[in-house]
């Protein structure tokens, strides 16, 4: 039940356009009035379709197999037409046409009504008749829709007198179709699901292939072929129906109709500048023309130089190493070229070349511009907003603009000056014509000036360079710096002062130095009467005296861990700890950590047993006192390395025996010791160093030794046994 009420959902969603279509379909089937559609179904097409029934009744869903035709980046044009889709819309209940001959699996539906009253139905059996109560056996064997309701009429009339009168009858009489039977259709060659079919009665050639799965890419769109009773009655050419709809040769098929598709004679592929870039298939009578009427036309940025890429014909190849030729044709006029199978068509875009000036400088909008013919220097000025508006007048520099002109064939550029001021009262001698490339550079009106500034330095809360005004004193520029900090010194505050162009060996600035009162801000203040200069520097020194707490951070075993502000100058770290609650019982104290400048700090041995807590502390120097380990650590060449338990009175030797022994590349002479308050010692003539609590024992690695060449080492004792002897020799001879 809940199946039956979704199909009729269903049923119920489909869309204004799809109707739309499924009436242009049935209307181009026969003569079927869509002026009243009764029922629309959705009919899907199984993987198997020669598993369809004999007939198709009313709320079937046949499945279809969705196919790719290609997975080329460039599709092949026509084929998504069949393959891109997952349903067919059928149309199932509607009249049939007046035309349609019946035949066996038909269900055929007489209905009377007025003084008589009666409803029957029948399917025509395999040889052609029904059997009617009171009428008995009708043979309807090769009769269309139309005559099947006369012969019928003739027969019912016999029986039912109340039929017989014409418009003064008293009953009436109507012979519709159910359930329509399948027809059975041959689908040979390039076909997906090429074999004897079942499909829909009203079907057209399109819609039957749509229903076989599609044509393969291999074959042809221009010439599927419909043959009935061994003859070829049409030739559709799918192309004409996509390009202009025109639907003349898709006719609607009947029983034991063959379909066949050919293979295709060509494929042409065109791309580039083209609205549909695609692979097409060509007749031998059509050319490049018609290929690109195919694809959509050409867009407007198309250039007319197309190029046709060939592989040459077995029958031109000369040799294997040349059968690549490339064609080049121009656009202009009718082309009426023709094209070979493989052939690769580009066409490329329209290259363009587009005028432009250029303008920058002290302009509204700066950039380039499209030359046109007789443009000059004002026309640009207008396009880049104007200047000689009384808003922007005012900053541009009167006396003189550039216009830069280059030489496209020297790369060579030339000044052309300008004035602005004789330009905008109207000398057309300024107004020059420009040309292709030029750059129009208009300058600010304060080129020929400077800006005044002098920096403030120190302790201000915005240290930083400042514009000079003409009255700018001291105490001006301090306020425009935000004011003294907190730890600023403002009894002496220096002013430096520099003459640019007056420096010698002897002076090279000079310092006066300025006591402020800390409460001038107070009130509203006076222009500062210590003017500065330009270039002056100004620094706020901090005040000698100024400091804020000295903190340092105790972590770990303290009793009350936390940060602490040292009370005097090198306290140790000793007082802290007692100011702190002192260490927890857990405490590690020998493996104290302290922290400074992110570098550890190793504690010595007071006795050298306990570590010396008498250390001078340092701002943010950061402690930490872990918890007993009561383990030592040993590591490198032994057999298991890992922490083994502590126990006073064992030495290095015990450690290494429990820790599996030495490997074979452990250098027995090499061991050291490092202790957990940072300290290391080293085996030094095969006597350990004492082991703690927390420590780490290091057995190194045997250092690497080269491997002796006995050939290399003959060689060189040969050479020096012989120099030697030669040197006797000589000293022998120098005697005598």
């Amino acid at each position: 039940m809940i199946q039956r009420i979704l199909l009729l959902i269903s049923i119920t969603l489909i869309t204004s356009i799809q109707a739309q279509s499924i009436k242009e379909l049935v209307e181009q089937a026969g003569d079927i009035s869509t002026s009243t559609i009764p029922e629309l179904q959705d009919v899907t097409l199984p993987d198997t379709l020669s598993a369809l029934p004999a007939e198709i009744p009313a709320e079937t869903t046949i499945e279809l197999e969705p196919i790719s035709p290609d997975t080329m980046e460039i599709k092949q044009y026509g084929y998504d037409y069949f393959s891109n889709r997952s349903t067919l819309i059928l149309l199932d209940n509607l009249p049939a046409p007046s035309k349609y001959m019946l035949g066996p699996g038909d269900e055929i539906i007489i209905t009377l009504w007025g003084e008589t009253e009666l409803r029957e139905k029948a399917t025509i059996s395999r040889d052609g008749s029904i059997y009617l109560g009171n009428v008995g056996l009708v043979n309807l064997t090769g009769l269309s829709l139309e005559q099947a309701r006369r012969e019928l009429r003739v027969r019912f009339e016999k029986v039912y007198s109340t039929l017989r009168g014409g418009s003064s009858a008293s009953t009436f009489m109507e012979v519709s179709l159910g359930t329509l039977k399948s027809i059975n259709v041959h689908f040979l060659g390039e076909v997906n699901t090429p074999g004897v079919l079942s499909i829909h009665p009203f079907s057209t050639v399109t819609t039957a292939l749509i229903q076989a799965g599609g044509v393969s890419v291999i074959g042809s769109l221009r010439d599927i072929r419909i043959i009935r009773d061994g003859e070829t009655i049409a030739s559709l050419d799918f192309y004409s129906y996509l390009q202009s709809g025109s639907r003349a040769s898709d006719i609607r098929l009947v029983d034991n109709d063959i379909i066949s598709v050919p293979i295709r004679k060509n494929s042409i592929q065109i791309s580039g500048k083209i609205r549909k870039p695609g692979v097409f298939e060509l007749l031998d009578d059509e050319s490049l023309d018609d290929l690109i009427r195919f694809a959509g036309g050409l867009p407007n940025d198309a250039g007319t130089r197309v190029e046709i890429n060939r592989i040459l014909p077995l029958e031109y190849r000369q040799n294997q190493d040349d059968i690549i030729t490339n064609i080049w044709i121009d656009l202009i006029g009718p082309t009426d070229t023709n094209l070979l199978d493989g052939d690769r068509i580009t066409i490329h875009p329209l290259i363009t070349s587009e005028l432009t000036v250029h303008v920058e400088g002290t302009v509204k909008n700066p950039g380039s511009f499209a030359l046109s013919s007789d443009m000059r220097v004002r026309d640009l000025l207008e396009l880049s907003g104007g200047v000689f508006t009384s808003d922007h007048w005012m900053k541009v520099y009167p006396y003189r603009a550039d216009l830069m002109r280059h030489d496209p064939y020297t790369a060579r550029s030339k000044i052309i000056p300008i004035r602005l001021d004789k330009l905008k009262d109207g000398q057309e001698d300024q107004n020059l014509l420009l040309e292709e490339g030029d750059e129009l550079i208009i300058y600010p009106v304060d080129i020929n000036n400077y800006e005044n500034i002098v920096r403030i330095h120190g302790d201000v809360r915005n240290p930083g360079e400042y514009s000079l005004a003409e009255n700018m004193g001291l105490t001006d520029l301090i306020l425009r710096a935000g004011g003294f900090n907190f730890s600023a010194y403002p009894a002496e505050v220096v002013i430096n002062s520099i003459d640019p162009f007056n420096i010698n060996s002897t002076t090279l600035s000079t310092e006066v130095k300025v006591k402020i009162e800390p409460d001038i801000f107070s009130s509203y203040p006076e222009l500062g009467d210590r003017k500065l200069k330009h270039l002056d520097q100004v620094f706020v020194r901090k005040h000698p005296e100024f400091q804020i707490q000295r903190n340092i951070i105790l972590e770990g075993e303290i009793r009350f861990p936390g940060t602490y502000a040292l009370e005097k100058k090198d306290e140790t770290l000793e007082s802290v700890i007692e100011r702190a609650g002192g260490f927890t019982d857990e405490a590690f104290i020998e493996g104290l950590r302290i922290s400074r400048s992110e570098k550890r700090l190793i504690l010595e041995r007071k006795g050298g047993e306990k570590v010396d807590l008498d250390l001078p502390l340092r701002p943010a120097d950061q402690i930490f006192v872990p918890k007993h380990v009561n383990t030592v650590e040993v590591l490198g060449e032994v057999n298991s390395p890992g922490l083994i338990q502590y126990h006073k009175g064992r030495d290095v030797k015990d450690y290494i025996e429990i820790a599996g022994g030495y490997t074979l590349d452990a250098d027995r002479s090499s061991i050291a010791v490092y202790y957990a308050n940072g300290e290391s010692k080293n085996r030094l003539l095969m006597i350990d160093p004492a082991v703690r609590e927390g420590s780490m024992i290091v057995v190194y690695k045997k250092p690497e030794e080269l491997p002796l060449d006995k050939t290399t080492l003959v060689t060189d004792v040969t050479t020096i046994v012989i120099q030697s002897l030669s040197l006797l020799l000589v000293a022998n001879r120098l005697i005598q």
